[in-house]
């Protein structure tokens, strides 16, 4: 049969001469482990020790510090076992765990413009610093670039894991805040013996995205303690938007027709050079002074190539390759002939690359017969990079003049509105090296005077700090000297050259303009905590139990970008300091009371209740509480149900982020023409309200990126939530192996602290009857253009979401091998956004907040017989719509659908041994989306034309496993 871990690598090098010779197909255990809530307690008695070890001990299930030996807890727990990851053919529990239905909108590797190379979870939906990670069921320290809110889910490493519980309910009167969309909690290897090494390998179909991940792991147990160490080291490649051709280009739909067609697209800013004439009307000759009109000649007049330029441009201009000047061609991009405009998708990573190290260790020691000690100690260093197309340059956005006398310029006249690309700069890159030390030191054991009573202290410390390097940007006042008057660019002053085209921009000029910026990070976390848990007394259900703590808790982090970004003298995203802390002090108390036990109708009835006093040094105190009742009808039905108050503090970030750049993929609502430059018809309501603004009907804007300050705010309030839970697990004992679960959830988040969205703030003031927040647009007086979106975080409204998870498991063992299914799925009731002015957004089955179909599900079906195992994993998301500006609360919107999404994945194993005495092999080969099935296409959607955070764009992805055990 096969064994759910393998033990060693005593021939750890020839293994992985083997590796690199080997067919690259996939990997994956075939452990028969269909998994769902019902089935818990099976699933982790099979993980505890099983030489030497006297008992099973008593688990303390995810969502509860009381100890109790029944998984099936009121609130609704799904397991994930360690074949179940293995099957998963990743690497990062982060990429496994965004496959959960119950997950959408995370960022992950995929997200290359506005990624940093992290993974994280957002439960329900609700964002990632919302969710609230554990590590063997303490906190851990937040990750990324610096001052982070959420847990990069790489910085764990998968090698360690034991199983990995999702509770699928808020939990801050258990756990404090963050808890609110649920809590992932992640189980390392204990009580391990023996040693176990792995190597992975896989690329795509096509043979790109190679990915190199190796660990070892090994652990000794005795009768007083153990010991346990891991190393691993991973690499993963880049994949290119132009190695799959759903990314080769943007598409700009055609929401006129809406019949599915569209036009390639790209940036308005060129390497050949674009001109916008955005000169004020000439003075009347009657009316004017002589010196207005010489003004105005002076600035605006030009000389003789100006007045040749053809009247048929109309002031919109492109430099062909001859060198004229002529109308701009908004149909499509200039590599495919179609149009002028540029495109950028072939020099963006589609999947970003990154390479980590990683140290794990944990151990504990028997000090006295009742008194233990015990260690966590772990390091992992990650290298990532995000590439973007070469840097535009949009005058205009700078706040920017080209002067009339510029050298340059061979136009005689001022320009306000140039739009260059700078390919001879190359790729913009953007580096992270980032480190995450975190140290758990611990006393536990018995109460001496108290029967089956328990205590645990431990302090926490974790950080996480590094380095950020961004390259391809320019530093603002040089850009201005060097497209200045001739006579201003004096010294070591380079001249820019706009209007030459490509390569007319040399290495000199690129000197003077650009840098290299280096900023630094770091998240600090620092935790006391005792916890005591016991019997209190005897109940008709069985024993009552309790559990008490105390905590502290300090928080702190900060990010200081390179000097000229921070002072905002840079072309692109300006960016301010951050720096602030936090600390809190925490008491719980939780209780279970087993009521009834053993009468008709109720074999047995569980009551369970917490409350959590805190107060925050930046808001004060409150609290927070929980109850649960778990009723088992009879032995082959439980009904379960919880109802709790949760919160979520203001984070570092979120306090003290200092206000920066974003450029969101929105257009103006004002504008008549669309991004393509197609005619556009305002509605009755745009019309009004862009008229009332003072923006004329002939308004023009093809830009498809605004300009937005995002940023902290030091007056935060913390949010406040309700979630509600009810549903039932049901085991038929007339179909041993079957298990059914239903879970109803309800969340409702009061006070959200969030951005509005430029595209909400865009419509609210412009494409609603009652226009709101159109204090936070602000146009330019004399182009009317848009130059800044204010969508700093505020208290706003709140999210209200509810649905069903459901979940099926069947095991059969037969003569042919043993058979596993699962399906796991959420169905979504409702998913909607309140703004403070008491409108609602409905987000389910469209795009306007991201994903959220109605239906998400994973299946799998498992075979394993002796040496044998084989699997499938299915993924589906459903079908949506997507509106015209992303914006389907618009009455009359023009609607397209965007269909539902089924991915697949194959695995096949085999355990063999090399020779007697050196342990067991295994070998893991698979395919994951074996169909090669394209992400769903998303014309709002940021990068690909779809969205990185819910479905695959690698694309066909073939891999291998070798397990040596010992």
């Amino acid at each position: 049969m096969l064994r759910e871990s393998f033990k060693g690598i005593s021939l750890y090098s020839c293994l992985f001469s083997f590796a690199l010779v080997a067919s690259p197909v996939t990997t994956a255990l075939a452990e028969d482990a269909t998994t769902s809530e019902g089935e818990q307690a099976t699933e982790v008695e099979k993980s505890a020790p099983k030489e030497g070890a006297k008992k099973v001990e008593e688990l303390v299930v995810t969502g509860s510090r009381i100890k109790g030996m029944d998984l099936t807890s009121s609130a609704p727990v799904t397991v994930l076992t360690r074949a179940e990851i293995d099957a998963a053919g990743l690497t990062s529990i982060g990429d496994i765990l965004q496959h959960l239905p119950s997950q959408s909108g995370a960022a992950n590797t995929q997200s290359n413009n506005g990624g940093d190379g992290s993974t994280r979870v957002s439960l329900r939906g609700l964002g990632a610093s919302r969710t609230l990670v554990l590590l063997n069921g303490r906190r851990y320290v937040p990750g990324g670039s610096g001052a982070n809110s959420s847990v990069d889910l790489n910085s764990i490493p998968a090698a360690v894991i034991e199983r990995v519980e999702v509770l699928k309910d808020g939990a801050s009167a258990v756990y404090g805040s963050d808890a609110i969309g649920g809590v992932i909690n992640i189980i390392t290897k204990a009580d391990y013996d023996g040693v176990d090494g792995s190597i992975y390998y896989g690329m795509t179909g096509d043979g790109k995205a190679e990915t190199l991940d190796i660990s070892v792991t090994t652990g000794h147990r005795t009768k007083k303690g153990h010991i346990l160490f891991s190393a691993g080291y991973h690499k993963q490649k880049p994949l290119w938007t132009s190695d799959r051709d759903f990314s080769k280009t943007d598409k700009a739909y055609d929401w006129e027709k809406n019949d599915g067609s569209w036009d390639p697209n790209g940036s308005s800013a060129t390497p050949e050079g674009h001109i916008i004439d955005r000169a004020p009307p000439a003075p009347d000759a009657e009316t004017a002074t002589p010196e207005e009109i010489d003004a105005w000649n002076a600035r605006y007049g030009g000389n003789e190539a100006w007045a040749a330029i053809p009247a048929a441009a109309e002031g919109d201009l492109h430099r062909d390759s001859n060198g004229n000047w002529r109308g701009f061609n908004y149909s499509g991009n200039s590599d495919d002939g179609s149009g002028d405009l540029y495109n950028y998708q072939p020099q963006n990573y589609l999947l970003t690359p990154q390479e980590r190290y990683n140290f794990f260790s944990t151990g504990s020691y028997e000090l006295s017969s009742s008194i233990r000690s015990y260690f966590e100690a772990s390091y992992t260093n990650r290298r990532s990079k995000q590439k973007l197309a070469p840097t535009p340059l949009f005058i205009i956005s700078e706040g920017i003049t080209v002067a009339a006398d510029n050298q340059y310029n061979p136009f005689g006249r001022e320009f306000i509105d140039i739009r260059r690309r700078f390919v001879e700069e190359g790729n913009r890159v953007f580096l992270q090296d980032i480190s995450t030390y975190r140290l758990v030191l611990g006393l536990d054991g018995d109460l001496p005077v108290l029967d089956n009573w328990f205590w645990d202290s431990s302090f926490v410390f974790g950080r996480t700090s590094g380095t950020s390097v961004n390259e391809g940007r320019f530093i603002r006042s040089r850009v201005i000297q060097a497209l200045g008057p001739a006579d201003q660019c004096v010294g070591d002053c380079v001249a820019l050259d706009l209007f030459g085209g490509p390569g007319s921009i040399t290495p000199e000029m690129l000197d003077y303009i650009g840098y290299t910026g280096i900023g630094h990070g770091y998240s600090d976390q620092r935790i006391w905590q005792l916890n005591l848990n016991g019997d209190l007394f005897e109940l008709p259900g069985g024993i009552a139990g309790m559990a008490i703590g105390y905590a502290f808790r300090e928080e702190s982090g900060g990010y200081i970008p390179d000097p000229i970004t921070a002072t905002g003298n840079t072309t692109g995203n300006k960016e301010e300091s951050t720096e602030g802390n936090y600390d809190v002090h925490e008491a719980y108390a939780e209780f279970l009371l087993p009521i009834v036990g053993d009468l008709p109708g109720i074999e047995n009835l569980e009551l369970s209740a917490a409350a959590r006093f805190f107060d925050y040094s930046s808001f004060g105190s409150d609290f927070m509480w929980k109850v649960g009742l778990k009723w088992q009808v009879i032995e082959d039905l439980t009904l379960r149900g919880t109802y709790s108050t949760a919160f979520r503090a203001p984070s570092v970030s979120e306090m003290y982020l200092g206000t920066s750049d974003s450029f969101p993929l929105v257009g103006d609502p004002c504008s008549n023409v669309d991004e393509a430059g197609n005619p556009r018809e305002l509605t009755a309501e745009q019309q009004a309200n862009c008229a009332e603004d003072g923006v004329p009907a002939t308004h023009e804007d093809s830009r498809a990126q605004l300009h937005a300050i995002v940023g902290g705010n030091d007056k935060l309030n913390p949010e406040t939530a309700t979630t509600l839970t009810a549903g039932l697990v049901y085991t038929p004992s007339f179909l041993e192996g079957l298990s059914l679960t239903l879970d109803y959830y309800n969340v409702s988040i009061k006070n959200a602290i969030t951005t509005m969205g430029a595209d909400i703030l865009l419509s609210s003031c412009y494409s609603q009857a009652d226009s709101e927040y159109c204090d936070k647009i602000i146009r330019d007086n004399q182009t009317n253009l848009i130059t800044d979106i204010n969508d700093t975080l505020t208290n706003i409204g709140g999210t209200d979401t509810s649905g069903v998870d459901f979940n099926l498991g069947y095991r059969l063992a037969t003569s042919v091998g043993r058979f596993g299914f699962g399906l796991h799925g959420t169905w979504l009731e409702k998913y909607n956004v309140t703004l403070p002015d008491g409108r609602e957004i409905e987000g389910k089955g469209v795009y306007d907040l991201g994903v959220n179909p109605d239906i998400k599900a994973n299946a799998n079906l498992r075979w394993s017989l002796d040496e044998f195992g084989a699997g499938m994993n299915v993924r589906f998301v459903g079908a949506f719509e997507e509106c015209e500006n992303d914006d389907c609360t618009i009455e009359d919107a023009k609607r397209r659908d965007v269909e539902s999404n089924t991915t697949v994945d194959l695995y096949t194993s085999y355990v063999f041994n090399i020779m007697d005495g050196m342990g067991d092999s295994a070998l893991s080969v698979g395919v994951n989306n074996i169909l090669d099935t394209k992400p769903a296409v998303i014309y709002n959607g940021f990068l690909g034309t779809s969205d990185a955070s819910a479905y695959d764009f690698v694309g066909r992805y073939v891999y291998l496993r070798l397990t040596q055990s010992l």
